[in-house]
């Protein structure tokens, strides 16, 4: 069996600056695979590299570390726009009920139009409880 010639350990080696360089980096791909807006199936990565340069004699090497972490960016948001044009201007406001001209009830009951605004009640109108009361 061959003996080991390399006597360097990555929790000891610069003073244990490789391990504290791993769990910050470790830190932040696990904060990220937490992100409620990302994609956890996604892989990260943590990268430590080891970049090594020798004198000329070849009998002293130094030793630079560093680490870093490639996460995955944000899930997208996306909304629907209204838009058009009059004597006043152009205008915008987002569509909140799924089409244009479109009612829609909030999680209260309240109906509300296409950009989520409440919908005026009109005296006019008679609510079915109302009519089958009054049969």
């Amino acid at each position: 069996m061959n003996e080991k010639t390399i006597d360097l350990n990555l929790n000891t080696i610069l003073d244990g600056a490789v391990q504290e360089k791993f769990e910050e980096e470790m830190e932040a791909v696990l904060k990220n695979i937490h992100d409620p807006n990302t994609d956890p199936s996604k892989a990260r990565k943590v990268v430590i590299e080891f970049k090594i340069s020798s004198d000329s004699r070849r009998e002293t090497l130094k030793t630079e570390v560093t680490a870093k972490h490639s996460i995955i960016g944000k899930e997208p948001v996306t909304a629907t726009l209204l838009t058009g044009e009059d004597s006043k201007g152009v205008h915008a406001k987002e569509l909140k009920s799924g089409a244009k001209d479109q009612t829609y009830f909030d999680e209260s009951g309240e109906v509300l139009d296409d950009a989520g605004q409440p919908v005026e009640k009109k005296s006019n109108v008679t609510s079915i409880e109302k009519k089958a009361l009054y049969k």
